[in-house]
């Protein structure tokens, strides 16, 4: 028991650490951008100084374990991926640190368990851990700058009717609003700036966002440019639709929040219930890990979870 406990307080040590450690160097990437962002609007560019140190030998060990992974399409697909989550991170880091991370989650379930079959489980879900992460920040951004859209439309919108092209009126919506849109409106105007033009700059915004409203907002705006039209109706009848979108995903929202509810506690009350048995009865469970069969029952069992999570996952996902 207390070497269990000795495990899991050293894996958490560990997984601290490595989460500042990611912090300390990849923050300050962002903080680059912005700085060149500011540098492009105003025509002039600063070096950006600074030791590299731990954070570039860093990044270099990320690039070197990325080698060992399938080349092919496989870093340019995870790189759009990236840039559509707002995670400044390279490909081959990431690459890199999912095999650290499926390497240490193997480390400790075999640590935990003392067999190879849970250590490759674990191993396996370390795998999986970063890219749910980005595909959680991916979703989050979405939903962010679907929330963010009606109100930027009615500012650019209203700033059409007040004379203002439309380079001018997003450029209210950038100094007016904040968040994942802004930066995306941001970047679109300085491409425009610095001469590239705008129907280029709007088709390369098309393919650094996952969000059907602000798709359905650049084909309009592409379609306007070359047939013309009132814009400004345009954009009102567009803001119109998006937010009858979003009233009527939170009603789908609050109908199935029971089925979601449901799904969390059936694949959350397995675990529960294993944690507390060990700590009141510590031999109750150890015929699951130490025999063969006790193994194939926990894989299984955690397969059959799974399933039935996806299952409830597609009930309730209904598109709009």
């Amino acid at each position: 028991m207390l070497n269990t406990v000795l495990i899991i307080t050293a894996s958490l040590s560990v997984f601290l650490i490595a989460a500042g450690l990611l912090l300390t160097v990849f923050s300050p990437r962002s903080a680059v951008i912005g700085r060149l962002g500011k540098a492009a609007g105003e025509s002039t560019v600063e070096q950006a100084g600074g030791k590299e140190g731990l954070r570039e030998d860093f990044l270099w060990v990320l690039g070197q374990l990325s080698r060992v992974m399938p080349r092919k399409n496989r870093p340019q697909e995870i790189q759009v991926n990236l840039i559509k989550a707002g995670v400044m991170m390279r490909a081959e880091e990431y690459i890199g640190l999912t095999l650290l991370t499926g390497v240490a989650f193997y480390t400790i379930f075999f640590l935990l368990s003392d067999a190879i079959l849970l250590g490759l489980l674990g191993g396996l879900i370390g795998l999986s851990v970063p890219g749910v992460i980005v595909n959680s920040k991916k979703k989050k951004r979405s939903m962010t700058m679907t929330d963010q859209l009606p109100e930027a439309l009615n500012i650019i919108s209203n700033g059409l009717r007040a004379g203002f092209s439309f380079t001018q009126a997003v450029g209210v919506v950038v100094r007016e609003m904040e968040g994942p849109l802004t930066v995306e409106f941001s970047r679109l105007l300085r491409e425009n700036r610095l001469g590239k033009p705008l129907d280029d700059a709007l088709h390369d915004l098309l393919g650094r966002i996952e969000n059907d409203d602000l798709e359905m907002l650049i084909t309009a705006l592409l379609i306007q440019r070359h047939v013309g039209g009132n814009l400004a109706e345009v954009l009102d009848s567009i803001s119109h639709t998006i937010r009858e979108r979003v009233r009527v995903k939170g009603e789908i929202k609050t109908l199935t929040a029971e089925g979601r509810l449901s799904a969390i506690i059936l694949s959350g009350l397995p675990v529960v219930m294993a944690i507390l048995l060990s700590f009141l009865n510590p031999g109750y469970l150890v015929t699951l890990i130490e025999e063969p069969i006790g193994i194939f029952m926990i894989v299984a069992a955690v397969v059959m979870q799974i399933i039935g999570v996806f299952i409830i996952r597609k009930i309730v996902a209904i598109d709009v």
